[in-house]
């Protein structure tokens, strides 16, 4: 199938633009003028907040599926730059559901457990949405305007994404472990609780969506519910770094501008029962990551 990947030099965007093209056509696309990583598939340079180029592209390939990873993810960002986050993250989702009407394409779109307030996850689909910031709001207000659509449209609400990729976004795993190899304390909240997604597996689970041709709304977090400090403790013992660095840290204590839910995260049965996928540990996903940043190492020393 043809399948068009927004936010394609993002985590996310690029584990499945490697993946998908294993047996997809597929059309990769970022705001930057190239891809970040070694790839064969198509590339061009996209921004989905200009209708025009969205349009433009939506017609010279007719994709029938599209996956839009591209977001404003800042969450303290999205506060003092609310026009921004709005235009990317609401704006952009109306001009790909416009511009591929009419073929019907098929939408998969990447959101966040930060839609609920965080005051008694993990969530399930049907639980009530209520964003406490404005980052969390724009992703409500981009799902809204998907599920009004008459499109085919699948959303996965996913939480704390972590992987070994090109891109240089928040990355928590990669700030952890540069932190600590350089033997630097670090801060970590001990009250705000998820279960950190591992990307290649969400990216597992995309190409999945994409087989059964799955619709409606669905969650994917993984195995393991804790909180940052706890993963920030796993992510030590993984890699083999000096956990007395970590320091636990209150919200509160860090004065974000942002308000953070607390108790955020997500309950992946509906996927599950839906889907052949598997939920991964912490650990099992660390040790994975530990192998594949090994290999890269050695390979940049030979």
């Amino acid at each position: 199938m043809r399948v068009l990947v927004t936010g394609a030099n993002g985590m996310l965007g690029e584990k499945c633009t490697q993946r998908l093209n294993n047996k997809h056509q597929v059309f990769a696309t970022d705001v930057q003028e190239n891809l970040i990583y070694d790839s064969p598939v198509n590339y061009s340079q996209l921004d989905i907040t200009e209708f025009k180029q969205v349009e433009k592209m939506i017609n010279q390939i007719k994709p029938e599926v599209v996956v839009n990873c591209a977001a404003y993810t800042d969450v303290d960002g999205s506060e003092d730059n609310k026009k921004l986050a709005k235009t990317i993250n609401v704006n952009g989702v109306h001009n790909l559901i416009e511009a591929v009407e009419q073929y019907n394409t098929h939408i998969i779109h990447i959101s966040t457990d930060y839609v609920f307030d965080g005051s008694h996850g993990p969530y399930e689909e049907d639980d009530e949405i209520n964003p406490i910031n404005y980052y969390g709001q724009t992703k409500y207000d981009s799902e809204k305007l998907l599920i009004k659509s008459n499109l085919p449209v699948t959303i996965i609400r996913t939480n704390v994404l972590f992987g070994n990729t090109q891109s240089k976004g928040a990355n928590f795993v990669h700030w952890v472990i540069d932190n600590l190899r350089n033997g630097n304390p670090i801060k970590v909240v001990n009250d705000q609780f998820g279960n950190p997604t591992w990307v290649d597996s969400l990216a597992e689970v995309t190409e999945k969506i994409i087989d059964k041709k799955l619709e409606g709304i669905y969650h994917y977090g993984g195995e393991d519910y804790l909180s940052r400090f706890e993963f920030a403790l796993e992510i030590a013992d993984v890699f083999a770094l000096d956990n007395k660095l970590i320091k636990k840290v209150t919200t509160r204590a860090l004065n974000q501008k942002a308000a953070r839910p607390y108790k955020a995260g997500l309950i992946s049965d509906k996927l599950q029962n839906s889907l052949d996928i598997k939920l991964y540990s912490i650990k099992d996903a660390l040790k994975e990551m530990k192998s594949e940043i090994e290999e890269i190492e050695e390979k940049e020393d030979g």
